[in-house]
């Protein structure tokens, strides 16, 4: 089987794969639908690709695209989850889901909450904490997913999507940046009040390029 990892990070999804005996060709620039085509691989799968996957390839490789979003979904769809996730105040976690048409919509696989302190957390460490979350997530269940073991879960629930361009106002007012404790982003004002919603396909990186705590049990969607 041939698997395409779409990432600039993908290190920790090779290994489970590869224990499979599968073939692993990695991508992290723009896949063009030419490319796609050439390299006509059985499954896709997506962590903090900045790019949306292109029709010809949702429809060659349909119900066999997953991403990996630093969120709980549905909550803090779109660019920079783990960003709003503290400035909404709104449940941390991490989500395994298909890849539909929509932004962050499809139907989730299976997905973790994250407990982290705003007290001893920062923007940083809570973004690598996530992100270790979900490559522990993704080795633990890619074989289910690829064995059809996980039943999608459709979302239902419509929540706001945000802006790479939406946190910039907000990230303006963090004079540590990035290493900004998360009970001070949580003070920052909330996107209702301030109607900085929108959409977009990248996600939080405190490199400027784009998320552990104890974790509660995984939730499939079983």
């Amino acid at each position: 089987m041939h698997v395409l990892i779409l990432s600039p990070y993908p290190d920790a999804l090779i290994a489970p794969i590869e224990a499979r005996g599968d073939r692993v060709t990695v991508r992290s620039e723009l896949v063009s639908e030419a490319e796609f085509e050439a390299l006509r691989p059985d499954w896709i799968i997506s962590y903090g690709y900045r790019r949306l996957i292109a029709s010809p390839a949702l429809e060659m490789c349909a119900g066999r695209i997953v991403n990996l979003h630093i969120s709980l979904l549905p909550f803090n769809r779109g660019a920079d989850p783990n960003f709003w996730s503290w400035v909404d105040d709104t449940p941390k976690g991490v989500t395994l889901h298909l890849i539909d048409a929509g932004m962050d919509t499809g139907p989730i696989l299976v997905q973790r909450e994250v407990e982290l302190d705003p007290d001893t957390e920062t923007l940083k460490s809570s973004y690598l904490r996530l992100r270790r979350e979900i490559e522990e997530l993704f080795a633990l269940h890619w074989d289910d997913i690829v064995c059809g073991g996980l039943q999608p879960r459709v979302q239902t629930t419509s929540l706001p999507m945000h802006r790479a361009a939406d946190k910039a106002k907000l990230f303006a007012m963090l004079p540590l940046g990035w290493d900004s404790p998360a009970s001070a982003v949580m003070r920052l004002p909330r996107t209702a009040q301030d109607g900085l919603v929108g959409e977009a396909p990248d996600q939080d990186c405190p490199h400027g390029t784009g998320a552990h705590g104890l974790a509660a049990p995984d939730r499939t969607a079983n």
